[in-house]
Formats: C-alpha cells, sequence, structure tokens
C-alpha cells in the first residue's frame, strides 16, 4: 500500500501507525479502528477492548468522581485532560493520561525523540529502561497481544513483584483504577522507568486486623487482677506484644472494650500511658448495665493504654486490629469540641428534638484544614428527654437514616462514628429528641488513606425485610449481609467494612456478633443488649470470600447494619 505508506512518511510521528496496513480491506471493522485512531492521533487499548478479561483485570473504581470519592485519586486529569501531553491526543486516552503523570512527576511536556506510535511502541521506544521489575511512578506497558494498540497505565502502588494497582484512562472508556496480579494472565509486557517516584514493596501504613482477641476481663483475673476497677482510677493494659501484635510501632489499637456491672452510672475514658488523662468519653453506661463500645485507643510510648472509669465496674477488652505510628489513622489524644452544656463549640443550649449542629471539625485546631478526609469522633448524649438517637454526617449532604448513637430517655450514651468531612470541615450532627451534645475529637484519616467513609447507608433491617425476611432473627443463627458492590462499597479491593450494629428488641439478653462470611464465629462478641432494649456499636469486619459478612445472635432479636466505610486492600 504506497499511498498509505506515503501519507504516514508526511504525518505528524503522534499519527504514525504503521499496523494500518496490516489490517485486511475486508475487515471493514478493524480498519475503521485503526482509521481512527490514525486520525485521532496516538491512542491507547480502545476502551480496553482487547482480550482482557474481568478475572485479571480487578476494577477498584470508574470514572474521575467516584474514584476520587472512593480514595484513589484521578491527579488532577479530569481539569487537565484537554491538554495535550507529549502530543498525544487529549481526553480518555491512555497514553496521554501517563504523559501527563510523568510531566507531573517532573519530566518536561517535550515528546521524547525515542516515542513514536501508539501505546505498543512505548516499550521498543525505550529498551534500556524496560524491564520487568514495577516501581511506584514506572509505566506499565502493553503491547499488541492486549489489543491492536496496545496499553499503557501509571504504577501507584507496588504491593509485591506480583501484584500492583494502576490508574489509566482509556480510549472510548474511562478513567479507573485497577489491581493487576501476575497471575491473572494480564501481567504487563514491561514497566518503563521514566521518572520512578519510588519502589515500595509494601503500603505499612494500613490497618492490620487481628483475630479478636480478650486481652482483658477484670471478671476473670485476664490483664488485670480479678477485681472490678474502683471509681475515679485507671489500669493499665498492655497491648503491643500480645494477640499477634509486634512489640514496637504501633501507634493506636482498635479494642471492643465492654463494661460491665457498674456500681452507678458514669463513664470510662481512654487515653495513652504516660499521658495527662483528658476530660472526654469513650464509653458512657448506666448503673448495672452491660455496654460495649469500639473504642480506637492511641497507645502510650510503652505499648500500653489506660482505662479511665468514673463508677466502680468490671472491664472487658478485646483487640480487632491496629495502626503503626505512621499509619492512615491519625490518633490524637481525645480533645472536646464541642459541649452544649457549657457553650464551648456552639451555643449554650441543649439540642431540640429533630434539632442539629454543625461543627466545624477541619482546621479548628485538632484536624488540619487540608489534609484530611475523614475524621473519628466520639458522640455523647447526656440528659436526653426521650429515647431517641444521633446520625452523624458531613455538612451539605443529606441526612442518612442510620444511628450512630442510641440512648434511652435521661441516659447519657457515647459511641463512636467515622465521617466524611464536609462543606467548610463540618460534620453535621443531629438528635432525634432534646438533649445536651458532647463531641470529642479523636483522630483523622489522611487524604487517600485506606479508610474510605462513605455515605452511610442501611444494608440490614429485619424490621422492615431489608436483606432478610422481616421478624427478628432467631437467637443462635446468623443473618448474611453482602456488602461487596453496595452503597459505595466497591466490588473488589476492600478489605474490611466499617458498620454499625444495632440489635433491637431482643426477647432475652443477647450477644450479637459481626465476622468474616465463611471464618468461624469468634467468642467474643461485639454488642450486648438487654431484653427489650436497643444498643449500637461501631464495628470493623474483613470481608468474607464471598463479599459478604455474618452476623450472629444469642437471642431472638431484631438486627440492623449500616454501612459506614470501607477498608481498602
Amino acid at each position: 500500500m504506497p499511498l498509505a505508506h506515503d501519507l504516514m512518511a508526511d504525518a505528524p510521528d503522534v499519527l504514525r501507525t504503521p499496523r494500518l496496513t496490516r489490517h485486511s480491506p475486508t475487515r471493514g471493522g478493524a480498519v475503521l479502528l485503526a482509521v481512527v485512531a490514525l486520525l485521532l492521533g496516538a491512542v491507547g487499548s480502545v476502551g480496553l477492548a482487547g482480550p482482557a478479561r474481568s478475572a485479571e483485570w480487578i476494577v477498584l473504581c470508574t470514572s474521575y468522581d467516584p474514584c476520587q470519592a472512593a480514595g484513589y485519586s484521578h491527579s488532577g486529569y479530569k481539569e487537565s485532560s484537554a491538554t495535550s501531553y507529549w502530543r498525544q491526543s487529549t481526553g480518555h486516552n491512555c497514553t496521554n493520561y501517563v504523559a501527563y503523570r510523568l510531566v507531573q512527576n517532573g519530566l518536561p511536556n517535550t515528546k521524547p525523540a525515542t516515542l513514536s506510535g501508539n501505546a505498543y511502541n512505548w516499550g521498543p521506544s525505550f529498551p534500556d529502561r524496560t524491564n520487568d521489575d514495577p516501581a511506584v511512578g514506572s509505566v506499565a506497558w502493553w503491547n499488541t497481544s492486549f489489543s491492536s494498540t496496545g496499553h499503557v497505565a501509571y504504577v501507584e502502588k507496588v504491593v509485591s513483584a506480583d501484584e500492583i494497582l494502576v490508574s489509566e484512562d482509556n480510549w472510548g472508556g474511562d478513567f479507573k483504577w485497577r489491581k493487576i496480579t501476575r497471575a491473572g494472565g494480564r501481567w504487563p509486557n514491561g514497566f518503563i522507568h521514566l521518572k520512578d517516584q519510588g519502589a515500595t514493596v509494601v503500603d505499612t501504613d494500613v490497618y492490620r486486623p487481628v483475630s479478636p482477641t480478650r486481652l482483658l476481663d477484670t471478671r476473670s483475673g485476664l490483664g488485670a487482677p480479678a477485681a472490678k476497677v474502683a471509681a475515679g482510677t485507671s489500669i493499665a493494659l498492655q497491648v503491643s506484644g500480645r494477640a499477634g501484635i509486634p512489640s514496637g510501632g504501633v501507634g493506636t489499637a482498635v479494642l471492643n472494650v465492654t463494661v460491665t456491672g457498674p456500681a452507678a452510672a458514669g463513664y470510662l475514658t481512654s487515653y495513652p500511658s504516660g499521658a495527662t488523662r483528658p476530660g472526654s468519653r469513650s464509653v458512657t453506661y448506666s448503673t448495672a448495665d452491660t455496654i460495649s463500645e469500639l473504642v480506637p485507643a492511641r497507645l502510650g510510648t510503652d505499648g500500653k493504654v489506660r482505662l479511665y472509669t468514673s463508677a466502680a465496674t468490671h472491664l472487658v477488652a478485646e483487640v480487632v486490629g491496629w495502626y503503626p505510628t505512621t499509619g492512615h489513622l491519625v490518633s490524637v489524644t481525645p480533645t472536646r469540641v464541642l459541649d452544649t452544656r457549657t457553650g464551648l463549640g456552639t451555643a449554650q443550649v441543649r439540642i431540640p428534638a429533630n434539632g442539629s449542629v454543625e461543627l466545624a471539625v477541619a482546621g479548628a485546631g485538632v484536624v488540619p484544614s487540608t489534609g484530611a478526609s475523614a475524621v473519628v469522633l466520639a458522640l455523647s448524649a447526656t440528659t436526653p428527654s426521650a429515647g431517641g438517637w444521633l446520625t452523624a454526617y458531613p455538612t451539605g449532604s443529606a441526612r442518612p437514616a442510620t444511628a450512630h448513637v442510641r440512648y434511652d430517655a435521661d441516659a447519657a450514651m457515647t459511641g463512636v462514628v467515622v465521617s466524611r468531612l464536609g462543606t467548610g470541615g463540618k460534620v453535621t450532627v443531629q438528635s432525634t429528641a432534646e438533649t445536651d451534645l458532647l463531641v470529642d475529637v479523636i483522630g483523622w484519616f489522611k487524604t487517600g488513606a485506606d479508610h474510605v467513609a462513605v455515605t452511610p447507608s442501611r444494608l440490614l433491617d429485619t424490621r422492615s425485610g431489608l436483606g432478610a425476611p422481616t421478624g427478628r432473627v432467631a437467637g443462635g443463627s446468623t443473618v448474611s449481609v453482602p456488602v461487596l458492590g453496595r452503597a459505595g462499597v466497591p466490588t473488589a479491593g476492600v478489605a474490611a467494612v466499617s458498620i454499625t450494629l444495632t440489635p433491637i428488641a431482643p426477647t432475652s439478653t443477647a450477644a450479637v456478633t459481626a465476622y468474616p462470611s465463611g471464618t468461624a464465629r469468634p467468642t467474643p462478641s461485639n454488642v450486648t443488649v438487654a431484653s427489650g432494649r436497643t444498643r449500637v456499636n461501631a464495628v470493623v469486619v474483613p470481608v468474607g470470600a464471598d463479599g459478604s459478612i455474618t452476623v450472629h445472635t444469642s437471642a431472638a432479636a431484631y438486627l440492623v447494619v449500616d454501612v459506614q466505610g470501607y477498608l481498602k486492600k
């Protein structure tokens, strides 16, 4: 085809595609596709229309805004995609996106002299810089075995020599993040090292779940003397070096703390060993009550956390996971930022029934104004006028149906919530009944952290038949709750989900436990609730192989599960 050859000889480098001459004129669809590529410029895979299969490419997110909201950044390409980088075609185009990322990393916006043609030419254009060793910032490259035009993607994370995360944009398709494994069958043909940003093999800052393990039980003498903790005193609980947790480098332990048989109404406060006890609350309890709360507990330099109780009581604590000192969760000494009793952070007036308060969190002294995606709060209702609940959500968004703290009339109650930051770095807290409100900041998550807070959404409610038959779940039985692909949780790349677990009106005292489907039920429960009562607790649950979690109840009860967020793999 000399005429085509002559035309190509006069075309700009970005348009040269000798593969056009290889298509038979009778293969109209393939020729049309190649002609479109020829006219519009150098492109990569056409909407991933090549032979890659879903089992080989695990999609973590799709499209600019949904990916950004899920913690998978597009690095500003959404706003810059109309600009050509390295003379590549603009918009959804794998080569333009990768060139943009490399320019952002410091390379000039001048097409390298050796680079020609579509994505399949990238590897041969840089033979001395292409090998099989992935690195953060390198270019994952596929030749025509992937598609007729090849493909390139940007390596975001190297989990191991055989597993990577990439971001990419696709001609005729959309922006995506994917996980790729060597065993999956579509491992890149090579990695081009033009402006690497690092060779991190494992992200060491992520949450580390452990099999729920009891570390403290003052009823039996585990971890402390076999006696109630005296009123107005604290005990030191050793966490590091136990239950498979390393002896050093642990910043925050995630504990499920149970107060049982208190001699009077009061509260419990967790704080780092060696630090001054703050005036915050981790758990609030009533006389003779049994109540459990999830407590992200910052550890002291000795690997211990102190647990203070205002009234004499037995204490039980299980560890369910931990973050390293450099982790994505930045724990702070619990700091009170709102108290309607004194006018701290708001007017000195009780929250009216169905009223709310907007709380400025980011930039208010504890959480930075930039770099934070979500905040960890302890919410306390005190002397409410009637039974009800508290709900926290990003300011500017619609109030969800979920309950974060359930309280009874004239009884104080505390609960932990992770909320995305809303308009102006604020979080809105709403109460269904009139009450005084206390809010303590426990910590915050960095932007891009492994924990992604979503708009709270209900996954299970056996009162209405949502996710299971209407009615109480029978005592000693379980219900399966699918979580992947629902309510903002991706279909893949999820290690665990954070939920609120609410047993309602059990026929007798009930112990309720959430755990990964397909695994043995752990001995410790997440929530204990007396007959006819309602309790809520936050729970972090690894996801089972089938994409579900299982909830077990020891006594017949209505069960409600609301998803609050998820932890990325």
